[in-house]
């Protein structure tokens, strides 16, 4: 059985945090990372939980700030070995229909220029391009600046 629940703090930051440890893509946030972002009143961390015999696995997550009617994901992530079986599409619509209800008008998020699977799941969404930032990442790749209008 799966779910999907805010994460609070407290229990799976651990677990959180070595999702992004084995991600090649999300932002490498520590256990601590997820701590104090849960704690914002403008912040909400989607977690997506299998429970089989009682043993909680987290699958993924996505993490979101928002304020008034705008909305920015700061970090997205499934594990790898839960890749490409609709749970990343799942999570997604499910931030994006809690941000529709909050009164969110508009999402924004960055991604890299390299990351080509992460920008073909996100125009899926109908994201689009708006901006990029030159040489932003380390390795000397843009990052792309989408939108989507909800």
């Amino acid at each position: 059985m799966r779910e999907i629940s805010v994460f609070s703090g407290g229990n799976f930051a651990d677990d959180l945090a070595a999702i992004c440890k084995q991600s090649k893509t999300a932002a490498a946030w520590s256990a601590k990372d997820f701590q104090t972002e849960a704690a914002q009143e403008t912040s909400k961390i989607f977690i997506m939980i299998e429970n089989q015999n009682d043993v909680k696995t987290i699958l993924g997550f996505c993490a979101v700030r928002f304020a008034c009617d705008t909305a920015e994901i700061t970090n997205f992530a499934i594990l790898p070995e839960a890749q490409r079986k609709h749970f990343g599409t799942e999570i997604f619509t499910h931030t994006l229909n809690f941000l529709k209800e909050k009164g969110v008008k508009e999402v924004t998020l960055e991604v890299s220029s390299a990351n080509i699977p992460a920008q073909a799941f996100y125009k899926k969404f109908k994201f689009a391009c708006v901006s990029i930032r030159k040489k932003f990442y380390n390795m000397g790749e843009d990052a792309q600046i989408l939108k989507l209008n909800l």
